[in-house]
């Protein structure tokens, strides 16, 4: 008996439109499955995104609670400092003692602001050399003004005295002399002698409570020291005005 194998290998029409089915469903599961991993993808993404972005908030937050602090201790340093200054500042004193400076007799016009002139060497050469008006240059003893606070007892006689340190906005007040030993060996009590105050060891340490006493022994010393009358200018001729 004869069979045709091609005819009964051939697939039949239920089982055509079952491969295509498959296929077609092998598609579809791809397909679905392709767009849902890239829908995943693109949540992940975005969820990415928002934890960097919800970082950076939290970065941001904690930089400006700690900015936030800092300007309240700077407020609240400020507050202090204001109220240290309005305290002390009704026991602003002023004292005077010595101090000296170099001074020039009156500045001709042959020079420049620093008193020198060129002159001509054989060689042709030009060198700066001393005018003739800067050799007037003398050592002057002159008042100097000290800012201080004084805390004192009047019933003791015991003070002290506090100068100001550091700039405006990190001032604070450091004690500079105290007790009425300091009183009665370096303020100089009005009416003494120029000859006694002379006799001091470091006159420096003098203090005088006003300008007027300050600027008399200042003129006393230079009369002394043979000063001229007419050495009252600075290097570059302006007139010593001194400290108001």
């Amino acid at each position: 008996m004869w069979y045709d194998d091609e005819f009964y290998n051939e697939p039949s029409e239920f089982e055509i439109q079952m491969d295509g089915f498959k296929e077609s469903l092998a598609r579809a599961i791809k397909s679905e499955f392709l767009e849902e991993m890239e829908r995943l993808k693109e949540e992940n993404r975005n969820l990415q995104g928002i934890k960097e972005h919800f970082e950076q908030i939290k970065m941001d937050y904690e930089q400006k609670k700690l900015e936030c602090y800092r300007m309240m201790r700077e407020a609240e340093s400020n507050a202090k400092r204001m109220k240290a200054d309005e305290l002390m500042e009704q026991f602003k004193t002023f004292l005077w003692r010595l101090d000296w400076e170099y001074l020039y007799g009156p500045k001709c016009d042959k020079c420049d602001e620093n008193r020198m002139i060129d002159v001509i060497l054989p060689s042709g050469n030009v060198v700066k050399d001393d005018c003739q008006c800067r050799k007037s240059e003398t050592k002057v003893m002159i008042p100097e003004r000290m800012v201080r606070y004084e805390l004192s007892d009047g019933y003791s006689g015991i003070a002290a005295w506090y100068s100001a340190c550091g700039k405006d906005r990190d001032r604070y007040y450091k004690l500079e002399y105290a007790c009425s030993v300091f009183a009665e060996k370096n303020i100089v009590q009005p009416g003494t002698s120029f000859d006694a105050l002379e006799k001091k060891e470091d006159q420096r340490m003098l203090l005088f409570t006003t300008k007027e006493e300050c600027l008399a022994y200042c003129g006393y010393l230079n009369e002394k020291n043979d000063v001229a009358s007419d050495v009252a200018y600075r290097l570059d001729g302006e007139l010593y005005k001194g400290e108001e």
